[in-house]
């Protein structure tokens, strides 16, 4: 049995393919083709039933040819794989066709699957991208977030899969996502990329019978100041001429809040400082010191200046300089 591939351009769209066909996201194309040919059988053009809209019939098989036709592609499975993740709520859930099994000896209702005892199905996970504040990275944090479950369908539960698809309750679909809220806890000390795992605290898996796991892959906003360098934090603070000749007692930015540093007498120009403790999981924060010359000096000013040069004893920074200099030439 086959189709023929119309086009090769990438499929857009917001059905899960691997849900109507009843095979899981990793289905070979054998399994693939098989349920495909059973699915022909059932509602291919050549059956007619009186108890079913005609509409509903060539819209369902449409669905099946089109989902056929894009997973039996490599290049077409690959692009849909790529757009629909975020569709694909449910890709492990039996289809609602009521897919015959490999040994042809039983089926599953589609509202009701059911782990098998011999058999561990693995519940399907939910992956979230979590963004969250430096400040909330080093402190660590409690976020609400909602997460969808499907829910099986009252209605047409207990009917045939061709019946069933003329539900009006879920449109043929056979479950509906019902939104709840949860919170969850972040430890301090986040670094960005980082993945945190809640077992069986993720979206419920009707053929598992069970909740996956939820993984927050998680993202640290940028701060406007504050520089991320794995788990270190740095920060740039500038300080006066007079600061840096005298020392001074100034106000350093962190993520958490301002601290007080001292600036020794006689700071030098991009001098580092450690402050302990202050970064990402018990790392340091470093503050490099940027000294600000002065861009105006009043007739005063220059005076002092002037007077000053002429009581400095420092030597000319540029002797060594020079004396290399002359070596070389």
């Amino acid at each position: 049995m086959s189709i023929d591939d119309k086009s090769n351009a990438p499929t857009k769209t917001h059905k899960d393919y691997y849900y109507i066909l009843g095979v899981r996201p990793n289905a070979t194309t054998n399994e693939i083709q098989e349920s495909y040919n059973d699915l022909y059988e059932k509602f291919g053009p050549h059956i007619t039933a009186q108890s079913v809209d005609a509409e509903v019939q060539i819209r369902t098989f449409k669905d099946i040819t089109d989902a056929y036709g894009t997973l039996m592609d490599p290049g077409r499975r690959k692009e849909y794989d790529k757009n629909s993740d975020v569709f694909r709520q449910t890709s492990d859930v039996r289809a609602l066709w009521g897919k015959v099994t490999k040994d042809k000896k039983s089926t599953q209702d589609a509202s009701k699957p059911k782990a098998a005892e011999d058999v561990q199905i693995q519940a399907q996970s939910l992956e979230m991208e979590m963004e969250i504040s430096l400040k909330e990275a080093v402190k660590g944090t409690r976020k609400s977030i909602i997460i969808t479950d499907p829910t099986p369908c009252e209605e047409c539960a207990d009917k045939k899969p061709l019946e069933r698809m003329q539900c009006n309750a879920c449109r043929g679909l056979g479950y509906f996502n019902v939104d709840r809220s949860a919170e969850f806890e972040f430890p301090p000390g986040i670094v960005n990329g980082a993945e945190i795992r809640k077992q069986g605290q993720g979206r419920w898996d009707l053929r598992a019978a069970k909740y996956g796991d939820l993984i927050f892959k998680m993202k640290v906003r940028e701060h406007p100041l504050l520089k991320v360098m794995g788990k270190e934090i740095k920060v740039v603070v500038p300080i006066t001429i007079y600061e840096a000749m005298l020392g001074a007692e100034i106000q350093v930015p962190t993520a958490t809040g301002k601290v007080s540093m001292k600036i020794q007498p006689l700071t030098q120009q991009g001098r580092m400082h450690r402050l302990k403790g202050l970064g990402l999981a018990g790392a340091d924060m470093i503050v490099i010191v940027d000294v600000v010359i002065p861009k105006k000096l009043s007739g005063e000013e220059v005076k002092l200046y002037q007077r000053l040069q002429e009581l400095s004893q420092e030597p000319n920074p540029r002797l060594a300089l020079y004396e290399k200099h002359e070596h070389t030439s």
